[in-house]
């Protein structure tokens, strides 16, 4: 890989001789094509526990319960909708080649989960390889760049984007934009023959990048900064520079204000808007927080969780103002004497890419209250961090009796033993659901989403005792948090708590009318309305929903049941077997299709139905009491017996389980 121009300023110890091996094993790792494939491998297998993960959080919304990804035919929908657009429309998100990545996901593996993250672990190996690369051109020798390249794979704040599919759009970004950095530098290095295609290419990078996520959005200002910082030999005067930089910055300006154009045609109908209860001065008083909390997150990635909880600081509590933003300020003076001391503007760079990196973030109010800190933000910015720590670690200096290269090898192994160590223990929270919500309201109870997720979780699980105190809790500190309401009304419907669950139901449509007007709401608000028994209401949301878009799984799924229970068995098999095709890799329309044929007295079909279920997903309490009422009706008493004592291991207080189990005793 070539360097920039030598016009570019260099730092000191980019001057010793690339010879000067850090290890006996060095000559061997010398070449990138042993020294890639050697990372890529490490860091797969370093994530290669996370295969073993389940759809989790948003993938339900994003993947699962997607109508768009199931057929490559619905791509000319994909750059004219926004992510959300099937939940609702107050979302922001356009970001249309995640979800062409969804496509040919959904395409070539289904809903098998193992998949998905296979495809993610590659993506986060790829950006990776394009951070090497750009760091290489950026004018760091060899050794640095590779120690860079080392951290960025393994710091374990990365966890989220790799573990959680549905994060795979900061990666894929990622890479898209170090691509076309890689091009922006190609056409600033005067003796490149081809910058005319470079700057075709950077921009098309660049592009693609924003069309992922709106973390590129600062990519303009990362190159007029570098422009500014790392002047050509031509350009000597203070207007001379400023040209350059405005030169630099226009392809790059233009290709984002076209895809803000672009993106504001495809969300004309959105409806979202920034937080009103909120102000500038909120902003102003928490940011300095923030941005401390990221730089520890960086230093020392301990307690992570995608359900930090951090609300707006207020004058009442002026020292997480006054402490954070003095400490930011002790550390522009620590880089502004580190990079002046050693007369290397790199560090300048990489300080100010880790915060353009993180800026579309910054802007608090565009998040609910709480909500404004996640590892996933700061991927893109933490190749700037990669940067640094690298040169910190290469400029360690040694005592006289130690070696340098002994000292500084001695520290890097540390480093990746201690981010290994922390991956693999951290990566495991993001296994399944309710691992995440137990995480996540462990560090932080009072977050009233945390409280909300973990108590559905608990509520499907049977575990009702455990659901209920942690929802009204929620509802009573937070009775204005709209999902509150809908969850309380939930889970109080799937306890028997009917009279209560309807009054809930009610009062979170009176709060939130909009949820049930959005497709997956009106098919959840469907569901509710009909396990209370009103099924009129209940079909005509289900009506409504399905004329709209007949392949949303939620919508065919929830309304499968509502017919199931409403004892209209052709209108429900037909309509579960139609959730099967949609999602054959999940249990609950094959256990729900099992219900309704063992309803029909079809026990020999359903029983077939209720055991790929249990299969599937062994979980879930009642798929082993349906199946176990199925086994006992075929006189397979011990089978039966097996089934309910499973199914009061997971939910020891369902008491149609101990009477069944109690009258197979008796027998």
């Amino acid at each position: 890989m070539s360097e920039i121009s030598t016009t570019e300023p260099m730092n000191r110890e980019y001057a010793k001789a690339e010879s000067d091996p850090w290890e006996p094993v060095a000559g061997f790792f010398r070449r990138p094509a042993i020294l890639l494939p050697t990372l890529a491998l490490a860091t797969a297998v370093l994530y290669s526990g996370t295969l073993f993960f389940e759809f989790v959080w948003d993938d339900k919304a994003q993947i699962v319960d997607n109508p768009l990804i199931r057929s490559l035919g619905k791509l000319h929908k994909v750059f004219i909708s926004d992510l959300w657009y099937h939940t609702g429309r107050f979302q922001l998100y356009y970001r249309p080649l995640f979800v062409i990545w969804s496509m040919l996901n959904y395409a070539v593996i289904g809903l098998r989960p193992w998949g998905w993250h296979l495809t993610a672990i590659l993506v986060h190996i790829a950006a990776v390889l394009a951070m090497f690369w750009m760091v290489r051109k950026l004018g760091m020798e060899y050794w640095t760049a590779a120690l860079a390249a080392v951290i960025f794979a393994l710091h374990p704040i990365h966890i989220e984007c790799v573990a959680w599919i549905s994060a795979v759009s900061d990666s894929m970004a990622t890479a898209f934009a170090a691509l076309s950095f890689v091009g922006f530098l190609h056409v600033r290095d005067q003796h490149e023959e081809h910058r005319v295609l470079w700057q075709l290419v950077s921009c098309f990078f660049l592009a693609g990048a924003l069309l992922t996520k709106e973390i590129a959005l600062g990519f303009t200002a990362l190159v007029a900064v570098y422009a500014w910082l790392f002047p050509t030999a031509k350009e000597t005067s203070l207007s001379q520079r400023l040209r350059a930089v405005v030169f630099a910055s226009l392809p790059y300006a233009a290709v984002t204000i076209g895809y803000l154009l672009l993106r504001k045609y495809a969300l004309a109908q959105v409806t979202g808007s920034f937080d009103p209860m909120h102000t500038q001065r909120d902003v102003l008083l928490t940011l300095p927080y923030v941005l401390t909390f990221y730089l520890r997150q960086l230093m020392c990635p301990v307690g992570l969780t995608g359900l930090y909880y951090f609300p707006y600081v207020s004058l009442q509590h002026l020292g997480k103002f006054v402490v954070p933003l003095l400490l930011l300020f002790g550390l522009v003076g620590l880089l502004y004497f580190w990079a002046r001391k050693r007369n290397d503007p790199l560090v300048f760079f990489a300080a100010l890419w880790m915060v353009i990196g993180l800026a579309p973030a910054l802007y608090l109010r565009a998040f609910t209250e709480g909500d404004f800190v996640r590892d996933r933000y700061i991927y893109f910015g933490s190749i700037g961090f990669a940067i640094l720590a690298a040169k910190a670690i290469r400029i360690i200096p040694a005592p006289k009796a130690w070696n340098a290269t002994t000292l500084q090898g001695t520290a890097i192994i540390a480093l990746c033993v201690v981010y290994v160590g922390m991956s693999l223990v951290q990566q495991t929270y993001w296994d399944s659901d309710l691992l995440i919500y137990t995480r996540g309201y462990q560090l932080y109870p009072k977050n009233p989403y945390t409280e909300v997720g973990l108590a559905r979780e608990y509520s499907r699980l049977g575990a009702y005792d455990r659901a209920i105190p942690l929802v009204e809790d929620a509802f009573r500190r937070r009775r204005d948090y709209l999902y509150g309401a809908y969850a309380l009304a939930d889970v109080y419907i799937a306890a028997g708590r009917y009279e209560q669950g309807r009054a809930a139901l009610q009062y979170a449509q009176d709060l939130m009318p909009q949820y049930a007007k959005s497709d997956t709401g009106a098919a959840a608000v469907a569901a509710m309305w009909g396990k209370l028994g009103d099924y009129d209401r209940a079909l005509a949301l289900c009506s409504q929903v399905l004329a709209r878009d007949p392949d949303l799984f939620s919508a065919v799924y929830n309304c499968g049941n509502i017919q199931m229970m409403a004892g209209n068995y052709d209108a429900a098999e037909r309509l579960l077997r139609r959730a099967i095709q949609l999602s054959p890799e999940l249990a609950a329309p094959r256990h729900f299709l099992g219900r309704t044929l063992f309803l029909e007295s079809r026990n020999n079909e359903a029983q077939t139905y209720l055991g790929q279920a249990v299969a599937i997903d062994a979980a879930v309490w009642d798929y082993h009491y349906w199946l176990g009422m199925s086994l006992e009706k075929s006189g397979e008493t011990q089978a039966a017996r097996d089934e309910y004592q499973q199914a009061l291991r997971l939910n020891p207080d369902s008491k149609d389980t101990k009477l069944r189990l109690n009258s197979l005793e008796a027998k």
